[in-house]
């Protein structure tokens, strides 16, 4: 609780700290003029306001050669009103039938031109905005953070394009109600415009972006004429309608084939608490569009991470990200003791409805910046109870078992802006669950310092993680503390990292695993200059030593080298090697405390190439070698991904990744040592396929609707040679045991989804998915030698599966054009 409320006075003070960073009289500059007229959204910049108005010229490249002048030329206008920002564009183009403009979903750049507009309103250097168009007005906007670009972040804005006999023109209307800024009377936004030209991949800044120099946003210029502007009031809701039905079918049961349809409704709302502040809000939420995960065959002692998908939890949450310390996914996720119910139940009992996910109910985010620079997050949300259901087949009595109590979650964030890019800043998570389960809170803070020059940085992170249990708590924590050289071509870094052997921040953030002190470092050197048949490249080198926290005994040390290079035809290419000189002392594969498993150098090798993606096809490739140190233990794997463009608005792409895993060593099971009564970890040596198919086809009817298509299949068999006892020095002893662990795994997904933006912010969605997961134990070695990925294709349409097919409705509602409207009606 005293670092807590010591994090917390230390974030107060800095408030007094602006993080506005003063004028830099080096830097490009730009005006707006106010206008009174209307201005049409159409493509032509034939209005008077457009015509009276000195444009930004002069942009330099940033690829593929950095300080040069960009090729083509581009006059940039802006005017603004009382409701928004509006950007004139004219990009000229001696070569205009030559203008690439593939069509695409909205926020996915393929192969095209674009124009884009970077705002960052509070000149902190770190957090922005950006809108980007293309010549077929297909729209891409993100936002910035100290984490990079996040594209889930959706606006709604207006732009419209027309190619002309001298390159292309653009006409953009960017809202004030899509963009926080100061509450002054005149402002002075970092501003910068980029232009792609795609045929030549050349990309170009008004404001030069050194690549030499950490950041983007702190790079940009100036832009200043605004004056006396308010934000808008701003209320939007996005009711949404959702219809679902579904088929389960087993070729097993009886019946084989059973049937169900849902209705669902609900409302995301998004509110102007005041200029600079906003609360997001879902009530009932549905993520029927959302992609379906990527399931695996997992045999590590560690969680596998999946991708959040859900647009409310994409969207605006570069706040609660800081410090690594929430992961949404947990939020409506698998119950909290969904693997606890098979340990209840009787000899006469089984198991009809285990659901994988808990009901979440609501959600809320209130986020923001003061003039002051100082950032402040609030997250809130319910899961309702979940239970499973259990069958006594005997009396034929149905009972419940709880496996997920009614749960709260929060997330307070303090983000302050300091001088130079800088920033410290205090997270506090907190989940509560009703009833008897434990509770749980982690509060941390992160820094990051740099100097004026923007060449050094000193970062770190400091984390307390308690868990509350009726008769005792957990406490924990970790620290962080890194250096690096940011700028030039030569850059280096060291890292210092603790995290104690009770740190636990998995209930509201992911860690794979605890009880470890490790150091590393790297340098490597860049060349952004093109020279012989090369565009750039860069070599490098890493190195890393790591034990654990406690007993305070060695782990792991590794090295490895890498080299990156573009050619002048853009091809890409990648190669590294990885050295583990020594053995590892691997405390985790074992699954028992104070128990290692000792694993043998290890010599590595890959490569990756991409061939150049402005042709109709591409296709990259990918592959590594790994020799673990002894004779035939040997993992193999490579991947290959071609695409095909048959026109600017259908494209296929392909992807077969392929692993080969020989002679593996891993943990199997726990066996009863007869003399001691104890549970000794059994190890087993086992080869390993998986084969990983993904097939993706999208065609885009225009800007505003496509249809998208994805397969994929996953596919792994193992099949063990031998078991093991662990012997207390993690060399391998001999063992009875002999039971039948083959296993072949089965993910099989797609998902179809058709997708209208019939108005500004409202969608219509048609979905279809159908999932097939296939678990096979106890295989034979005699059928299981002979089972190959062709073979197990027969059979995997006789396993059960579910297809669903649902239509969902999004209708955006903005109170500020209804007000418009209305008031521009009583006018008439």
């Amino acid at each position: 609780m005293k670092l807590t409320l010591w994090i917390v006075s230390l974030c107060l003070f800095c408030c007094n700290v602006t993080g506005q960073s003063a004028l830099d009289p080096t830097k490009k500059q730009t005006s707006a003029l106010k206008i009174e007229e209307g201005i049409t959204i159409d493509g032509i910049l034939d209005e008077a306001s457009w015509l009276n108005l000195a444009p930004a010229t002069e942009l330099t490249q940033i690829e593929p050669h950095p300080g040069k002048k960009a090729t083509q030329r581009t006059e940039i206008k802006i005017l603004y009103d009382n409701s928004g920002l509006y950007v004139g564009a004219v990009l000229y183009d001696s070569q205009p039938d030559s203008i690439l403009q593939q069509l695409s979903q909205r926020d996915e750049l393929g192969n095209t031109d674009w124009f884009g507009v970077f705002i960052d309103a509070y000149r902190d250097g770190i957090n922005g905005v950006s809108f980007i168009i293309t010549p077929a007005e297909v729209q891409f906007d993100a936002k910035y953070s100290a984490f990079g670009e996040d594209e889930s972040w959706d606006a709604v804005w207006e732009a419209k394009t027309q190619i002309t006999s001298e390159g292309w023109v653009i006409e953009m209307k960017i809202p004030f109600a899509a963009i926080r800024f100061p509450d002054v009377n005149e402002q002075t936004w970092h501003i910068n415009f980029g232009r792609m030209i795609g045929r030549g991949q050349e990309k170009s800044f008004w404001s030069y972006v050194n690549p030499q120099v950490n950041g983007f946003l702190n790079q940009a210029g100036y832009l200043k004429g605004i004056e006396d502007i308010k934000s808008p009031f701003r209320l939007q809701a996005t009711p949404f309608l959702a219809v679902y039905g579904e088929q389960y079918s087993d070729k097993n049961s009886e019946p084989s084939k059973s049937y169900g349809r849902s209705f669902n409704g609900g409302m995301d709302i998004k509110y102007g608490i005041s200029d600079a502040f906003t609360l997001d809000m879902t009530l009932i939420p549905d993520f029927g569009e959302t992609r379906s995960d990527n399931q695996v065959l997992n045999l590590s002692p560690f969680e596998v991470r999946f991708d959040e998908n859900r647009q409310f939890f994409t969207e605006g949450i570069e706040l609660f990200n800081k410090g690594g310390l929430f992961y949404s996914r947990r939020i409506g996720g698998q119950p909290l003791n969904y693997y606890d119910v098979s340990s209840q139940l009787s000899e006469s009992e089984e198991i009809i409805d285990n659901p994988q996910q808990v009901q979440l109910f609501n959600a809320t985010k209130i986020s923001g910046r003061t003039n002051g620079g100082l950032g402040i997050g609030f997250f809130n949300a319910t899961a309702g109870e979940t239970n499973a259901r259990i069958r006594d087949t005997e009396l034929d009595v149905v009972r419940q078992v709880q496996t997920n109590p009614l749960t709260n979650y929060n997330v307070f964030v303090l983000d302050q802006n300091l001088k130079n890019n800088s920033y410290i800043t205090l997270i506090n998570t907190t989940v509560m669950r009703d009833g008897g389960e434990y509770d749980a809170n982690v509060t941390g803070t992160v820094f990051e310092l740099r100097n004026k020059a923007n060449s050094y940085e000193l970062s770190g992170r400091a984390t307390l993680s308690q868990k509350y249990f009726a008769d005792h708590s957990d406490l924990g924590h970790s620290y962080n503390l890194s250096l690096r050289k940011t700028s030039g071509n030569l850059n280096w870094g060291t890292n210092f990292n603790v995290e104690s052997d009770k740190y636990d921040i998995n209930d509201l953030g992911f860690l794979f695993n605890n009880n470890e002190r490790s150091i590393n470092g790297f340098i490597e050197y860049n060349m952004y200059q093109p020279f012989w048949k090369f565009n750039r490249a860069g070599i490098g080198m890493w190195t890393g030593y790591s034990q654990l926290y406690k007993p305070a005994v060695y782990t792991d040390y590794g090295i490895e080298l890498w080299s990156w290079a573009q050619s002048k035809t853009f091809w890409n290419f990648n190669i590294w090697a990885f050295i583990r000189p020594f053995p590892t002392h691997d405390y985790f594969e074992p699954r028992t405390a104070g128990r290692y498993l000792k694993r043998p150098t290890k010599n590595s090798v890959g490569f990756w190439t991409r061939s150049d993606s402005r042709k109709r096809f591409f296709a990259s490739l990918n592959g590594n070698i790994h020799n673990h140190g002894e004779p035939g233990r040997t993992r193999y794997n490579w991947s290959f991904r071609p695409t095909f463009r048959v026109n600017d608005k259908l494209s296929f792409t392909y992807s077969l990744w392929n692993g080969l895993y020989y002679n593996e060593i891993g943990f199997v099971d726990f066996y009863s040592n007869t003399e001691t009564g104890d549970d000794e970890p059994i190890m087993g040596r086992r080869d390993q396929v998986i084969v990983e198919n993904n097939f993706n086809t999208a065609y885009s009817f225009n800007a505003n609707m496509a249809l998208t298509f994805r397969l994929r299949h996953y596919w792994t068999k193992v099949e063990y040679d031998a078991f093991h006892s662990l012997n207390d020095d993690g060399t391998l002893g001999t063992t009875d045991y002999n039971l039948n662990n083959n296993t072949s795994f089965n993910a099989f997904n797609i998902d179809m989804i058709y997708r209208w933006r019939f108005a500004p912010g409202s969608d219509i969605f048609i979905i279809w998915k159908n999932s097939i997961f296939n678990f096979e134990n106890e295989l034979d070695p005699p059928y299981l030698s002979d089972f190959n990925y062709f073979n197990n294709m027969d059979g995997l349409f006789d396993a059960p599966q579910t297809n669903s097919l649902s239509f969902k409705i999004v209708y955006f509602l903005d109170y500020s054009s209804i007000a418009a409207r209305r008031a521009t009606l009583r006018e008439k």
